[in-house]
Order: structure tokens, then C-alpha cells, then sequence
């Protein structure tokens, strides 16, 4: 199979598996698991897949260098805060909403790289950047109610997966991209143990547990397929498709969740995935 299908077929794959995931963990949800006890399970069974994944000499203790652990750290710290926003905006509000505000992490990434990294955005990617803004407005739908609380969690998570994106940046001139997915499988189980047992701690029964290895699973695979997509095609080229996470999550949320989206949510999904895929056309060109 040429590189040019199996590039957009990887990354069709890694957004099929995540918007599984969230599906996954919504179903959790109704059990009254806690966001934590899901995020453990999570990291615990995707480092065991990508362990058993990965090539000798792949996964390292900590990172390849001392700087290399030092962002493996903190990437870790500001993803598992990022999936943990997540996963209880998944827990509370419209799902595709869930997935298409936490969608919005590519966009703080622009931000995030101009104000660290000084890789200033040209001025067609600010204007995209507004729109965008623009389009999370209207999936919040600003009110006084919890479900706008609960939809503002969802933007943070975007914002918070951002950051660890910006040090995954760093980290792939480092080390490879199995080890930095290991290590944030397993610091992001250290970092829940606690509040996991704080927030009682509830011993699932068969069928929960399988529910929760099928997130842990969907959320590997995601990963995986990601870095292949990566692997073999440009960036510029495959970006696009991450976007049927959101397609994806909209088709379990009316089919599974009875779930429709309302016009607000629809029209601010129309302007944020344009807005992204003229931006990567431009980036592109």
C-alpha cells in the first residue's frame, strides 16, 4: 500500500479509535466511576500494549537524556490534567461537544509555540484563530447553568493537551515517540493513584471491566496509529483527518447516546473545522 493511502488511513484509524474511547468512557460514566479511577486504568493497560509494541531499545527508564525526562515530566503532567478535564466534560455534557472542544488543542499549540517557542503565526492563522474562538463560543453557548461549567472544563482540556503537544515537540528531536507514549501512560496512572483512592475507589464488575480495558486498549491504539500516520506521510497531509474524531463522536452520540447536536454546536463545529482545514491547506502551500 502506498505511503500516500496509508498515511490518511492511519490517521482515519487513530480518530475512529479515540472517538471509541470517549464513547468508552461515557458509558463508564453512567456507573459513577471517577474521572481518576478511569485515567489509572487507562494509563496502566495502554503502557502494557505499547510496551509489548514497542522494538528493543524503544522504552527507556525515564527519557534518553536528563532534559529528555525533565519534558517527559512535565508532558505527562499537563496531558494527564488535559485527558482528565476531558474525560469528565465527556461525563457530563453532549459528547461530540466534549470531543470537539477538546479538538481545539492544535489551536493552542499556534498560541503556546508563538509565546515559548517564538514561531510567530502568520496573520491568515490569527484570523483563523478567532474564528475559531468564535466557533467554541457558540458550542459553549455562554448562560448560567452547570452544562456551561462543564463545557468550559472541555476548552481547558484543549488548552492543557496544547501544552503537553508543544513539549512533545521538543521531546521527538529527544526520544522516540513509543517511549514518550509509555512513560505518559505510566506517569499519568502515578499521578491519579491518590485521588483515585480518595475518590473511592470502586471495584468494577466484569462487564465495567471490560469497559474499562477497551478505553485503555482504544486509547493505545489511538496513539499508535497517530505516530504511524506520522510516520510514513507530511503532517500537512494527514493533519486533516484527526477532524473525524469529531464526525466520529457525533455519529456515537446520536446513535448511541441520543445525542443531536443543536444548531448552535453544529454551526461552531462548521467554523472551527473550516478554519482548521484552511489552515492547514495554508500551511501546506
Amino acid at each position: 500500500m502506498h505511503d500516500k493511502i496509508r498515511g490518511p488511513l492511519y490517521m482515519t484509524l487513530s480518530a475512529l479509535s479515540f472517538a471509541t474511547m470517549g464513547s468508552f468512557t461515557k458509558a463508564l460514566s453512567v456507573y459513577e466511576f471517577s474521572t481518576f479511577q478511569i485515567l489509572f486504568f487507562r494509563g496502566i493497560i495502554s503502557g502494557i500494549v505499547v510496551y509489548f509494541m514497542a522494538k528493543k531499545g524503544e522504552i527507556t527508564l525515564g527519557g534518553r537524556t536528563s532534559q529528555g525526562k525533565k519534558l517527559l515530566f512535565l508532558r505527562s503532567l499537563f496531558g494527564v490534567i488535559g485527558a482528565a478535564l476531558y474525560f469528565f466534560a465527556i461525563s457530563k455534557i453532549n459528547l461530540a461537544n466534549a470531543v470537539l472542544l477538546n479538538n481545539l488543542s492544535p489551536f493552542w499549540v499556534i498560541i503556546l509555540a508563538w509565546i515559548f517557542l517564538k514561531e510567530k503565526p502568520s496573520k491568515k492563522g490569527l484570523m483563523y484563530l478567532i474564528i475559531i474562538l468564535i466557533g467554541a463560543l457558540l458550542v459553549i453557548k455562554p448562560k448560567i447553568d452547570f452544562e456551561v461549567f462543564y463545557s468550559c472544563l472541555g476548552f481547558l482540556s484543549s488548552l492543557f493537551a496544547g501544552a503537553a503537544y508543544t513539549y512533545v515537540r521538543h521531546l521527538r528531536t529527544m526520544d522516540n515517540p513509543r517511549n514518550i507514549v509509555f512513560w505518559f501512560s505510566i506517569y499519568s496512572s502515578l499521578f491519579v493513584f491518590i485521588p483515585m483512592i480518595l475518590m473511592n475507589y470502586k471495584s468494577p464488575n466484569m462487564y465495567q471491566m471490560l469497559l474499562l480495558v477497551a478505553v485503555g486498549v482504544c486509547s493505545s491504539l489511538g496513539q499508535v496509529f497517530l505516530t504511524l500516520s506520522y510516520k510514513v506521510a507530511e503532517s500537512s497531509e494527514v493533519s486533516i483527518y484527526q477532524y473525524l474524531n469529531i464526525v466520529f463522536a457525533t455519529i456515537y452520540g446520536i446513535f448511541i447516546w441520543n445525542q443531536v447536536p443543536d444548531m448552535y454546536s453544529i454551526l461552531g463545529a462548521v467554523l472551527i473545522i473550516g478554519s482548521g482545514i484552511l489552515n492547514l491547506m495554508t500551511n501546506k502551500k
